[in-house]
């Protein structure tokens, strides 16, 4: 499973016969997982709602560039914006 997500071209452009279920487990499942539960752990330790939203673009943005390809970006972008509105949720909720 590791092997297939360190290389370059697997994120987008699978080889022939290849399964591509790991790519679509991260992206569907596991990444917007830690990207909900994030935001809410952070939230109540920081009492800020930018900070993990801000955490999750650089961290998304570095695996865009050392594990994944750039096409990746366009989920790091998507991840950011989720994890911003769960921050905003958790801080009006907490007024």
């Amino acid at each position: 499973m590791i092997e297939s997500l360190l290389t370059y071209s697997s994120v987008i452009f699978p080889k022939e016969g290849e399964e591509n279920s790991e790519i679509v487990l991260l992206l569907f499942t596991i990444f917007p997982i830690i990207v909900i539960l994030a935001p809410i752990i952070g939230y109540l330790l920081t009492r800020k709602w930018f900070v993990i939203p801000l955490l999750i673009f650089v961290v998304f943005t570095i695996l865009t560039f050392t594990i994944f390809n750039e096409s990746f970006f366009i989920w790091t972008v998507l991840y950011t914006i989720l994890s911003l509105i769960i921050s905003l949720i958790m801080k009006f909720l907490k007024k």
